[in-house]
């Protein structure tokens, strides 16, 4: 039994379950979940070839973070140990052992990404200022790609962009304040997802109404743009669109427009805790 063969992970775990702890208690101190702890032990399980948790311990011994040492040998018998196969075919058992190989290295891919993702996820937790400013600049970046490299052809759709960048910018000032856990990842995903929304609008705005409409043009913070279907000479309609984009006022604005309202609405729930606080 040799156990090189064990992920960092996996000694870890092995080593917090020497020190008698369970799968909550092993999951809370490798920061990880409960699931990704089973996953591990059952991977040790089948590496150092026992069949449960008590034989492991006896095993491995219950000093600890005694892995290195020699333990004895297991009780379970292994595949290809001496008895008798009968007519049992080779090749059967060796196209099973391999399957089990492949599902195993599948299993290991998936859960090292997921653990990946969770140890991401725990370090922008306990680093939230560089949380705060990957959010920020995907969101700044989603804009100025929405606006000068895509463009926005209605007036509607700045509005909505205003809106969405101000509700983003206050719930998210708010999310940090209050001591709630919540997804880094899936906050920084949405920072930058919720300005291609209205990119989605404003297309569907241009491939829809502006058919039946004149020409659409708006100026806004030296950004002109203009949008309209004309026909072809055989009578085929197309879009024509012109974008001019002649500073970047309008995003240092939005970037400046986001900054505030996150701090206004840390601010306001931090008056609001400290209140709440008082009056109790």
């Amino acid at each position: 039994m040799n156990s090189n063969l064990l992920s960092v992970r996996e000694k870890q775990a092995v080593d917090a379950l020497l020190q008698g702890k369970s799968n909550k208690q092993i999951a809370l101190s490798l920061g990880i979940s409960e699931r990704t702890v089973e996953f591990h032990l059952n991977n040790v399980y089948s590496k150092l070839n026992v069949a449960s948790r008590v034989e492991l311990i006896l095993n491995l011994g219950k000093a600890k973070g005694d892995i290195s040492a020699n333990p004895v040998e297991s009780t379970v018998e292994a595949d290809g140990a001496n008895g008798d196969n009968g007519n049992q075919s080779v090749r059967p058992r060796a196209a099973h052992s391999l399957r089990n190989t492949v599902s195993l290295i599948k299993k290991e891919v998936a859960m090292t990404i997921q653990i990946s993702f969770e140890d991401l996820e725990n370090y922008l937790r306990s680093h939230t200022w560089l949380s705060n400013l990957l959010v920020f600049l995907a969101a700044s970046l989603s804009v100025r790609y929405v606006v000068f490299d895509v463009g926005l052809y209605f007036w509607a759709s700045y509005i909505l962009l205003g809106i969405l960048l101000g509700w983003g910018s206050m719930r998210f000032g708010r999310m940090t304040h209050e001591d709630k856990q919540f997804s880094p990842l899936m906050i920084l995903i949405l920072s930058a997802l919720l300005p291609l929304f209205v990119t989605g609008f404003d297309q569907l705005y241009l491939n829809t109404v502006l058919r039946y409409t004149d020409a659409v043009s708006i100026s806004i913070a030296n950004i002109s743009a203009t949008a309209q279907w004309l026909a072809s000479a055989d009578g085929m309609l197309y879009r024509s669109t012109q974008l001019s984009v002649t500073s970047d006022i309008l995003w240092f604005i939005a970037i400046a427009y986001m900054l505030a309202l996150f701090l206004l609405s840390k601010l306001t729930g931090k008056r609001s805790g400290e209140n709440h606080l008082a009056t109790v």
